[in-house]
């Protein structure tokens, strides 16, 4: 049997409702040189009997003992993996069918992406739906998407394609100190050894459900955003600069590092996480011409600060 040129790694838990239709849609793919990965992680429905309902010499199922969760589970497949490409699916999502065509013939074109995902469309909760985004962020070019990861991902994690070489390279792997953020922390960790970049075209459905992260989970997952924003600061700058970031976030200090950045992303995370907040630092951030600089949006945060002391981005 030839080597896949893509493995898709699809982890599964208590996914019983779901999981035929995520297979499926990996399975008439139009490209057709790949393996699917499932490792059930110690699911207690009808998840394995779905699985197994479904025939395919492509498919290779295993099975976790117990539940280890995600991090694990995704970890494991990695390790298991045969292709030169690994691509992300969820066991309640749907690739739609030119996905994996698209994203390989844009990784082999261009050798310099080491991740690729795409834009989304979102179903499933009509709850959920009312509050979801019409469109997933994606970028015009290499270098905004590297400036915006100091905010967040930048990618739809379902959706990703990995060149796992640099992944082997450079030892890298989710990282199970990053609850909740584990691709935050991954995309921070590759992100000095390639380019990233999503292609604009809504190539997956993404399923929003009632249960997906409950309040507990969002406050861990709060935390670790934020410090995976720190690792991404320390990656970004020099020793100095970052020191005295971790020292105090004031105007002095924001005046210091914008001198030594090109990077607006930052310049806004560091003015939505100042120590305090003064009619002083509001008059410097407007005549400074930082207001202008950084948009209506974000001043608008940067008054809720003021105003009502919300929570700070670092």
């Amino acid at each position: 049997m030839n080597k896949p040129l893509v493995s898709v790694l699809l982890p599964a838990y208590n996914a019983q409702n779901t999981i035929c239709e995520s297979i499926n849609s990996i399975l008439h793919q139009t490209y057709q040189n790949f393996e699917l990965i499932i490792i059930n992680d110690g699911s207690t429905d009808a998840t394995e009997q779905m699985i197994m309902s479904v025939s395919d010499k492509r498919i290779r199922y295993y099975e976790n003992a117990g539940n280890q969760g995600l991090i694990y589970t995704l970890n494991r497949g990695l390790s298991l993996s045969n292709g030169v490409y690994i691509a992300r699916m969820d066991a309640d999502d749907i690739s739609l069918p030119t996905r994996i065509e698209k994203q390989v013939a844009l990784m082999e074109k261009y050798p310099n992406i080491i991740v690729c995902g795409t834009n989304i469309s979102f179903f499933g909760s009509q709850i959920k739906l009312k509050s979801a985004s019409t469109s997933f962020i994606c970028f015009s070019s290499f270098p905004e998407f590297k400036q915006f990861l100091i905010k967040g991902p930048g990618f739809a994690h379902p959706t990703v394609m990995i060149r796992k070489s640099i992944l082997d390279m450079y030892n890298i792997t989710y990282d199970n100190k990053f609850l909740f953020t584990e691709d935050y922390k991954l995309w921070v960790d590759l992100s000095p050894y390639g380019d990233f970049c999503n292609i604009d075209e809504k190539l997956l459905k993404y399923r929003l459900s009632e249960t997906q992260i409950s309040q507990p989970h969002n406050l861990e997952q709060i935390e670790n955003t934020k410090r995976c924003r720190w690792e991404y600061l320390e990656r970004s700058l020099d020793k100095d600069t970052f020191q005295l970031l971790k020292k105090d976030i004031s105007i002095k200090t924001i005046g210091r590092v914008r001198k030594k950045i090109d990077n607006v992303q930052i310049l806004e995370v560091l003015y939505l996480s100042l120590s305090k907040y003064t009619f002083a630092t509001l008059f410097y951030y407007i005549f400074s011409g930082d207001a202008f600089l950084l948009g209506r949006s974000a001043f608008i945060r940067f008054m809720k600060r003021l105003i009502l002391g919300t929570d700070s981005y670092l």
